[in-house]
């Protein structure tokens, strides 16, 4: 299961919302805030917080649900 799929079954999003999350994850990757950590840091809250401040908590709800993703499969692998 990709993050899209995962967004669409666990929360319920239509298919716009979950490319709009993974657009955001996408953003957080390439400006190097997020690379494979398993748990979400307070200088991964900070660093979003000043690179995105007016997203109304989008990027920081982004990577919680990726980390929450990612340890969902890495328990069922």
């Amino acid at each position: 299961m990709e993050f899209k799929e995962f967004l669409m079954s666990e929360y319920l999003l239509g298919k716009k919302s979950a490319e709009d999350y993974v657009s955001r994850f996408n953003g957080i990757v390439e400006r190097g805030i997020y690379n494979g950590e398993s748990e979400f840091t307070p200088s991964m809250k900070a660093t979003i917080e000043a690179e995105f401040p007016n997203s109304k908590n989008h990027y920081l709800l982004t990577l919680k649900r990726y980390i929450e993703f990612k340890k969902r499969k890495n328990d069922f692998s």
